[in-house]
């Protein structure tokens, strides 16, 4: 039965490969203009030391597919910053701050197990970025070590796989082929599955490679019922098969909690599981140009530096031009050298072509989006609303380019991420608050686009201020804007970390001590008033009597008419106050 389900899963592979082969013809075309090194859709044969870029002219085509594919790892995947971070999708759950440090937590631990030198995240995504622009698609795969201690990060060639949609337009079933040494093959797979060739070839020939179909699909089309023991029974959701495609076996049926593959996707195409690129889509005909324009221009450079000559075939047998060559001429009479041979003026002017050039060039750079890639610079004379005006224009121009690279690409390797971590244990969940339990847990990501974003919204709580302040000035009343609220989406804007920003009830706390600490300042400044008060009235009051204006006061034991005094001031104990 396994054998049968083998080439079941073969034959349906081969169908997929074969309604792919125009696109891999489409795809090599590309490659040969932008990407030379990968342009081996086509090609069969040993690729190892073979010139790729021998059929190119000019090297400024690949150069700016280079610097836009280098730009997806610098600008949004950025080593030395946290270009990520893990979020409810609560904006009031993520502002409580020991949310927001346990999701920072989180993030904490998915970069330190994405930057395991074992996992060759770097390597992998290195490779996908530069098939993502080039092609408008890439395959990666995310998987746990054979011994479970980190994880491992692959990219795999275009032209080895095929893959298939689900009904919401997922990537969930797919083909791939690859080559294992008959070594790879015995320590991978139990001697029983494999064939009698495999096992000699252990023997005789380690090396000697076989082709080999890994296959992923939901269970439920492959009707895998099989239980597996690490989820207590329950049928998994997708099963890995691994087959021998020279021999018609099947080498192992593994199922897996979840699809291990990303298939990041640039434009898709309504009706196409497979995707196209809009840099390379509008530029290969400007690139297929560049090489012929580079082409005329070095003749056109030869022919003005080393002009043709024209000679008498009667005077010169054999006429060499070469450094430091004689030639030997027969020259009868009075004619001169100059009378059988002169050069042909060549006045090539190379301004125009150079002129065509560069249009040229420009071209490729926008096709690249290579001229967007900065953010506008900003003079010290700019209004704030003209600073607002070219952020928000620069963010519309950005779209196009990274909008898709977030949700197609970074955010589904970060979730194949989580997931495998969390099937691992390295999650803390004891330290977990009670209010993320159950949370969904997504993606937030710091790049170009989510900067400009974040500086309109600093921009903002500063033109804010500057409302409220002129209207302040103005005598209007009450603040419109609650400031406090303002200023806390402005720090989160420009990225605090969650453990520099301070809990609620620890600003609580303070206020409530700065209003006690405001009350025992009034009442000692009361207190020291009504003092002050008192001691004028008595200094009054001997005055008056030493002018006689006033009877002296009574001897003991005789009423006198004035004998009440003021009033002592309240005693204000202040260790009880503060107390």
């Amino acid at each position: 039965m396994s054998d049968q389900r083998a080439q079941e899963m073969i034959d349906l592979g081969n169908k997929l490969f074969a309604k792919k082969e125009p696109l891999n013809s489409l795809h090599q075309e590309i490659a040969l203009q932008f990407y030379p090194v990968r342009a081996t859709f086509t090609m069969s044969g040993d690729y190892l030391g073979r010139d790729h870029a021998d059929h190119l002219n000019d090297s400024y085509p690949v150069l700016v597919r280079r610097e836009l594919g280098n730009s997806i790892s610098s600008t949004l995947r950025p080593r030395d910053q946290k270009w990520f971070l893990a979020t409810s999708l609560d904006e009031d759950r993520d502002q409580d701050p020991d949310n927001a440090r346990y999701l920072e937590y989180v993030s904490q631990t998915i970069r330190t197990a994405m930057y395991d030198v074992r996992a060759k995240f770097v390597r992998a995504t290195k490779e996908g970025d530069h098939d993502f622009i080039t092609f408008g698609q890439c395959v990666l795969s995310v998987e746990e070590s054979p011994d479970r201690q980190h994880l491992y990060y692959r990219a795999h060639h275009l032209r080895d796989c095929a893959w298939l949609e689900n009904n919401i337009g997922d990537v969930d079933h797919i083909h791939r082929k690859d080559r294992m040494s008959a070594r790879t093959m015995k320590r991978s797979f139990k001697e029983s599955a494999l064939h009698q060739s495999v096992k000699d070839a252990c023997k005789n020939d380690p090396g000697q490679e076989f082709n080999v179909r890994c296959v992923m699909m939901p269970s439920d089309e492959y009707d895998y019922t099989g239980p597996d023991a690490k989820t207590k029974g329950r049928k998994a959701p997708f099963i890995m098969c691994y087959v021998d495609a020279d021999n018609g076996k099947m080498l192992a049926e593994i199922p897996s909690p979840d699809f291990i593959f990303v298939v990041p996707r640039w434009q898709t195409l309504p009706g196409l599981q497979y995707a196209v690129s809009p840099a390379t889509s509008v530029a290969l005909p400007d690139g297929r140009l560049a090489q012929t324009m580079a082409l005329m221009i070095m003749e056109a450079g030869e022919k003005a530096i080393d002009p043709p000559t024209a000679a008498d075939g009667d005077v010169f047998k054999e006429f060499n031009l070469q450094a430091g060559a004689m030639t030997w001429a027969d020259l009868q009479g009075d004619r001169k050298i100059s009378d059988v041979f002169q050069t042909i003026p060549i006045n090539a002017d190379m301004r125009t072509a150079f002129a065509m050039r560069a249009d040229l060039r420009e071209m490729l750079a926008k096709a690249f989006f290579i001229d967007k890639l900065n953010l506008p610079q900003v003079g010290p004379d700019m209004t704030a609303t003209e600073v607002r005006a070219r952020l928000e224009e620069h963010v519309r121009q950005l779209l196009p380019l990274f909008e898709p690279m977030e949700h197609e690409y970074n955010a589904r390797l970060l979730d194949k991420t989580f997931f495998r971590l969390r099937a691992m244990n390295r999650f803390r969940t004891d330290i977990m608050p009670d209010t993320l339990s159950g949370a969904d847990i997504a993606w937030g990501f710091r790049n170009p686009l989510q900067e400009a974003s974040t500086r309109i919204l600093v921009q903002q709580f500063r033109e804010a201020i500057e409302v409220e302040t002129g209207a302040a000035n103005m005598g209007v009343g009450v603040m419109r804007t609650d400031l406090g609220i303002a200023r806390d989406d402005a720090v989160r804007g420009i990225g605090v970390p969650a453990k520099w920003r301070r809990s609620n009830e620890d600003m609580e706390a303070e206020g409530q001590a700065k209003a006690k600490a405001a009350a025992i300042a009034k009442a000692a400044q009361e207190a020291s008033a009504v003092a002050g008060i008192a001691q004028q009235a008595g200094d009054a009051a001997q005055s008056m009597r030493m002018g006689g204006l006033l009877p002296a006061p009574s001897k003991p034991g005789v009423e006198d008419e004035m004998t009440e005094l003021p009033d002592e001031p309240e005693y204000v104990d202040f260790e009880d106050v503060a107390a």
